[in-house]
């Protein structure tokens, strides 16, 4: 990235920090997602939206649940339902 003056980064500064194409960062800014200044017909992001942006959808990586096998007890009590279904 170049000079950020005032943490203010160009919309293809910020493509390039969130690895999309310059029209998604436009996407963003016009929905509101990004909050974005205009310096005459041009179009500034605060480095701090970027962030917010970041943290606000980063999702934690959850450890997956093994299914376990029943134990002896369980078994014990499916076989029996099982059994008084027939």
């Amino acid at each position: 990235m170049t000079n950020t003056a005032g943490g203010l980064l160009t919309v293809d500064e910020v493509a390039e920090l969130l690895r999309v194409k310059p029209r998604y960062v436009y996407r963003l800014a016009s929905s509101g997602e990004l909050v974005c200044v205009y310096v005459g017909r041009y179009v500034r992001i605060p480095l701090i939206s970027v962030d917010a942006y970041i943290q606000a959808h980063t999702v934690e990586a959850v450890k997956p649940v093994r299914a376990r096998r029943p134990g002896p007890r369980a078994r014990r009590h499916l076989r029996a339902v099982h059994d008084a279904e027939r």
